[in-house]
């Protein structure tokens, strides 16, 4: 029994001195050899492609990584034994591992070539990484793209020049401007005359005149065009000589549509008017007889710019509807001066005068003459202006409208 024990042993420690041998001799023959790589999929595909004629893209890569040295990776090596990677240095031209640029034809549109030219990657022609951002270097052989004849402007001024025309919703400006002495026209004002009979009076207006819509000019320096306003007043008058009593106010309405071109302009318009006593008034005189003035009339006007400073305008009204003494037939008429040129904050002198016949009063009226200083807007027409005012004939409150006057005073105005 304890023979076949030690024979046991003896066999065991046999076997495992010869499994000791044979394993370091695989080892000294695995550091010499390349170890074992699988197959490639893609093996038979690649090795099918290559006996299709190649292009002359595919002919490149292969000729500029058929070095291996040049290839970080070797196909079928250990990662730790590849060359390193090598970086290109500041003067290598990294264009010599770029393929060559290659278009595809294409149909030319809106007159441009759509053909680009083959450059190759060693062309000594080619620019290298920073010599294509140099400013002094020409490249004849690189095509550009061709410059158009015409260019777009940066402004829709130099674009049109004026003759450019368009819709303009709510523009800034008025092609046929309020007159300037007329009595009825809508503005901001406050005027303190004096009344030779009745003494110093207040003229207020709380009124405006705003463009809606315009087909015109998309100049804003040419005015031309047509336009349609909209314009509103109340002009009432306090009377100074008994603790500012409102004494009558005016209430006007309109729907202007005007016309400009060059120095002419015209106007077609719908005014509706009516007068109204103050409570004070009728207080301070029982025995008055109220009555309830009304006109809506259409008015057709004109007007001609002598120099963009001085206008000369008329205008014929119809009042279709009347009540309380008015007549239909109107006549206007009149010359202003104001400097067009936007002068700042240093202004302009003014003077205007005004002619307004009414059919009510058997063809008379009122002469109204202003002159002044005015500021126009840096950004628009819109105009300020002080100076001295004198009225003489009709009254401008149509509740007195067969009452004449004659009035002196100073007042500030602001026009649209």
């Amino acid at each position: 029994m304890r023979l076949f024990i030690r024979f046991i042993i003896q066999r065991t420690l046999l076997g495992l001195l010869l499994c000791a041998s044979s394993g370091d001799l695989l080892a000294q023959q695995a550091s010499g050899s390349t170890p074992f790589m699988a197959p490639s999929p893609y093996g038979d595909q690649q090795q099918s492609q290559r006996l299709q004629p190649a292009s002359q893209a595919q002919i490149y890569l292969e000729q500029q990584y058929s070095n291996q040295q040049q290839n970080p990776v070797r196909l079928g090596a250990p990662l730790h034994q590849a060359n390193p990677v090598r970086s290109a240095g500041w003067k290598q031209d990294i264009t010599q591992s770029l393929p060559p640029l290659y278009s595809q034809s294409r149909t030319q549109t809106r007159g441009q070539s759509g053909s680009i030219r083959q450059v190759g990657a060693t062309q000594s022609d080619y620019p290298s990484a920073f010599e294509a951002f140099s400013d002094d270097m020409d490249y004849p052989d690189l095509e550009t793209m061709p410059v158009p004849e015409g260019s777009y402007t940066e402004s829709i001024d130099e674009l049109c020049g004026g003759n450019c025309w368009g819709w303009t919703v709510l523009p800034t400006d008025l092609l046929y401007t309020s007159y300037l002495a007329g009595p009825k026209e809508p503005r901001m004002a406050l005027a303190v005359l004096n009344e030779k009979d009745i003494g110093w009076q207040m003229e207020l207006e709380a009124g405006a005149r705003v463009g809606l819509l315009r087909y015109g000019s998309m100049n804003d320096d040419v005015l031309e065009g047509w336009q349609l306003d909209v314009e509103g007043a109340g002009p009432p008058r306090l009377n100074i000589e008994e603790d500012l009593d409102l004494d009558a106010a005016d209430f006007r309405v309109g729907v202007p549509l005007t016309w400009r071109r060059g120095a002419y302009q015209a106007k077609f318009a719908y005014y509706h008017t009516s007068a109204h006593v103050g409570d004070e008034y009728l207080k301070r005189h029982p025995g008055f007889q109220r009555i309830n003035y009304v006109r809506d009339v259409f008015v057709l006007g004109g007007g001609y710019f002598v120099d963009p400073d001085l206008r000369l305008y008329a205008e014929i009204g119809y009042a279709f509807n009347t009540d309380g003494g008015a007549e239909p037939w109107e006549l206007q008429f009149g010359a202003e001066f104001s400097p067009a040129e936007h002068n700042g904050i240093y202004g302009a002198p003014f003077w205007a005068i005004n002619g307004y016949l009414r059919e009510e009063v058997d063809w008379g009226g009122n002469v109204n003459f202003m002159i002044g200083w005015q500021w126009r807007g840096d950004r628009n027409n819109h105009l300020l202006r002080i100076g001295f005012q004198y009225l003489d004939g009709k009254t401008m409150q149509y509740s007195f409208f067969q009452n004449s006057e004659r009035m002196v005073g100073f007042g500030t105005w602001y026009d649209f």
